[in-house]
């Protein structure tokens, strides 16, 4: 006898719904208006395969008329008199578009599970992928990605930036092997790359610091190329003398700052905890002449809340703050003669610079925010604020005259003048 179709009318099921009447509630050719305990429902096409029942959802009640889920189940019917599984294919068709997947859709998916909330600076991991990865392997499907992609990629970066090229590397085997976890590639292109041969290589400490006279011919060339910018050369000068991370400096907000300061401390960027690399707050004292810089980038940045506001919005990252590859390109552009070094070696070059200034190495450390080591760091809280107060202003003074073309040394506390390097 044939099964009585059309059982159900819209009335009927807005009327089940409603009541939330739970049970599997048939319309006709394996169509059913399935409500569970729960009070959610669904439609439900019910067929037999190699003699096993087996349910097909077909979608939200709510989403779905009851005119479209006949059709639907319709379509399911056909393939099963075909010999056909409407479930296998739908797993087959899901599976394949998982693989089909891009690498953009797969670092992202990586990204928000395995960085977001997990790292304490994710934005280092965001801007390795916005500008390395993704430019050159976001539209390629996930599974179509093969070593010879990787390895061109990395052989662009690490010549240059050995230590980037490394980072990539263990970003790339972090993401195929997380795609792998979900099943949305087969294997990992990187799994045999080694940093020792497909990447940066072994990583060393890095010892550039560039020396007065560099300084010098650096400020020369800032100053000579037209599309550098004045607030390019402000940050400049702002990071040798707030001897801080660019990352702190770009990021940061008017509302850390009091130039006018109270007395007894006077000027103060006040860096929060959350924004440190250290996790360690830090109040820096801003020198006079840093002070006045800050009120020429206030200008700059008009209404802004960020310091070095973004010159344009990033869809990628939505932060309101300059990139943190923006002075990297610009320094990249100058011409100059001067040895490679990177905008990480300022730090290393304050930090040599205040020693040449005679400035004690405790109050030199603390300057760059460096905790003191053993016993010392333990029991000794004091943050020698006026100390490094005076050393970082006779580095700022420095600065100015550096500058102007000026290479020689005032050490602090003498009158008298030394070249770089003497003792």
């Amino acid at each position: 006898m044939a099964q009585a179709r059309n059982r159900l009318t819209d009335v009927v099921v807005k009327r089940l719904l409603s009541r939330q009447q739970a049970g599997m509630h048939p319309d006709g050719a394996g169509l059913y208006l399935r409500i569970r305990d729960s009070g959610g429902a669904s439609w439900t096409f019910r067929y037999k395969h190699h003699g096993r029942d087996r349910w097909l959802d077909l979608g939200d009640p709510k989403d779905t008329p009851l005119a479209k889920a006949r059709v639907a189940a319709r379509a399911e019917r056909s393939k099963v008199d075909a010999g056909r599984d409407p479930i296998d294919e739908r797993r087959a068709a899901s599976d394949q578009a998982r693989r089909r997947g891009t690498f953009k859709e797969l670092a992202q998916e990586w990204y928000e599970a395995e960085v977001v909330g997990r790292l304490k600076h994710p934005e280092v991991v965001r801007r390795a992928l916005d500008n390395y990865l993704l430019p050159k392997l976001g539209r390629m499907a996930a599974a179509d990605v093969r070593p010879a992609d990787c390895a061109r990629l990395l052989d662009g970066v690490r010549h240059r930036y050995p230590t980037t090229a490394n980072d990539l590397l263990r970003h790339l085997k972090a993401i195929f092997a997380f795609g792998i976890r979900r099943h949305r590639v087969e294997g990992s292109p990187v799994a045999t790359f080694v940093a020792a041969k497909d990447a940066g290589g072994r990583e060393v400490s890095r010892t550039r610091a560039l020396t007065r006279a560099e300084l010098v011919k650096l400020f020369e060339a800032m100053r000579n190329e037209p599309t550098f910018g004045g607030d390019n050369l402000l940050l400049v000068r702002l990071l040798l003398a707030l001897c801080v991370r660019k990352g702190e400096l770009v990021a940061a907000r008017w509302e850390e700052f009091d130039l006018k300061g109270v007395p007894d401390e006077g000027p103060v960027w006040r860096l929060p905890a959350e924004r440190s690399k250290t996790g360690v707050p830090q109040d820096i004292p801003l020198a006079p002449v840093v002070v006045s810089w800050l009120k020429t980038v206030q200008q700059l940045a008009g209404a802004s809340p960020w310091v070095f506001p973004a010159r344009r919005l990033d869809r990628r990252t939505r932060t309101g703050h300059m990139a943190g590859d923006t002075l990297n390109v610009a320094l990249d552009r100058l011409t100059t003669e001067l040895e490679p070094f990177t905008v990480h070696d300022f730090r290393r070059t304050a930090r040599t610079q205040l020693a040449e200034l005679g400035v004690a190495p405790h109050v030199a450390e603390l300057c760059l925010n460096h905790k003191p080591r053993g016993v010392e760091g333990i029991y000794n809280r004091h943050s020698y604020f006026a100390e490094r107060r005076a050393a970082l202003e006779a580095w700022a003074d420095q600065i100015v005259q550096i500058e102007a073309g000026k290479s020689n040394v005032v050490t602090m506390g003498r009158g008298k003048k030394r070249a770089p390097g003497t003792g």
